[in-house]
């Protein structure tokens, strides 16, 4: 129910993932509130906050940022607060999922900035013949030797997952991946010595990717065996029955939570609002799990999934994976700057 009759008419401009163009989920919204939407589409965060920064907010009404890059964009003046009282449906979000955007730089100064939208992960996938076996192979298989030459990923996750695989490992100490979102000092030795293994190693990458089309490409057509991937890719390629895998791995599948943000100079704020609880429903946030992939983050949003989906999600994650989910902390411009540093001495490699 759209409850601000402003907001049952106009337009609004989405910046978000190419992810979530998805034709049914953005022509129910128009059906359901009449507002005409327009997408305008980002390749990644850093690409999000480097659009947002050269327009200094301008241009856009309702953004889409991981919840780890909310903080840069406070911190830039990308984004305007969000006024509660007008998120009539906040209520229907799961209470941990709200805490943690809250504890993550959802909320800065007692300002909310930021409103879970859904969650997802990046986890092992892998051609039918390669044995991932979910919540027991651990990030270490992307460097087993039998793989040279045929590993995909995004630089700046595979340095955490090679990261984590290290803290298992016994060469960095137990929670270094997670401190180093906090300490710099920690940051810098952790990933350093991520990203020295990774140089070391580099002859097992064929393909770093950045979207969600590389991906299907290195494994479809570039030769690619195993690496590193989205969720809502592997449910897509999987649910045309092409012969892949999709696993949590030993050490937690890499977890994002994507929000709510209105960005600063936005025009149509009321139809963003609109946007927001519109969303924030059982059946829309299925509908949009059903239709890209992403978890929803609403109560009872599961039981309205499809029953391709509840399978792909019942095989990713069995038994206690769910409860190994790395939560990524808050990315702030200091470690954004040092692990693009890293990220660009790994491409350069």
């Amino acid at each position: 129910m759209v409850r601000d009759a402003w907001s049952s008419s106009g337009e609004l401009t989405w910046f978000t993932w190419d992810d979530y163009n998805a034709k049914p989920f953005v022509e129910q919204f128009t059906k359901d509130t009449g507002i005409k939407m327009k997408l305008e589409i980002f390749t990644g965060n850093e690409d999000g906050l480097n659009k947002l920064r050269a327009a200094r907010g301008e241009g856009y009404d309702l953004v889409t940022p991981g919840l780890a890059w909310v903080s840069a964009g406070v911190d830039f003046g990308l984004y305007q607060p969000i006024d509660l009282a007008k998120v009539q449906n906040y209520g229907n979000i799961d209470k941990a999922f709200g805490e943690r955007a809250g504890q993550l730089g959802g909320t800065r100064d007692g300002k909310t900035y930021a409103i879970p939208f859904t969650w997802s992960n990046e986890a092992l996938a892998g051609a039918a013949e390669v044995p991932l076996v979910a919540g027991k192979t651990s990030y270490g298989i992307l460097w087993d030797p039998q793989y040279k030459g045929k590993v995909m990923a995004r630089a700046r996750t595979l340095l955490l997952a090679t990261g984590l695989w290290m803290e298992g490992s016994g060469k960095l100490a137990p929670g270094s991946m997670l401190r180093a979102f906090d300490d710099e000092a920690t940051m810098k030795a952790a990933y350093g010595t991520a990203l020295a293994y990774a140089i070391a190693n580099k002859a097992q990458i064929k393909q770093f990717w950045l979207g969600g089309g590389e991906q299907k490409a290195a494994l479809l057509q570039n030769g690619c065996v195993l690496g590193l991937a989205w969720d809502s890719v592997m449910f897509g390629l999987m649910k045309e029955s092409n012969p892949l895998k999709y696993a949590a791995p030993a050490e937690g599948a890499l977890t994002v939570m994507d929000t709510h943000a209105i960005a600063k100079g936005a025009k149509n704020v009321e139809q963003a609002y609109a946007f927001i609880n519109w969303s924030l429903q059982a059946k829309t946030g299925a509908l949009m799990t059903n239709n890209i992939g992403y978890n929803s983050v609403v109560s009872g949003a599961p039981a309205f999934y499809d029953d391709a989906y509840k399978s792909f999600f019942a095989a990713t994650f069995p038994a206690d994976a769910l409860s190994k989910l790395f939560i990524q902390g808050t990315e702030r411009p200091w470690f954004i700057a040092a692990r693009q540093q890293m990220v660009d001495q790994l491409l350069a490699a």
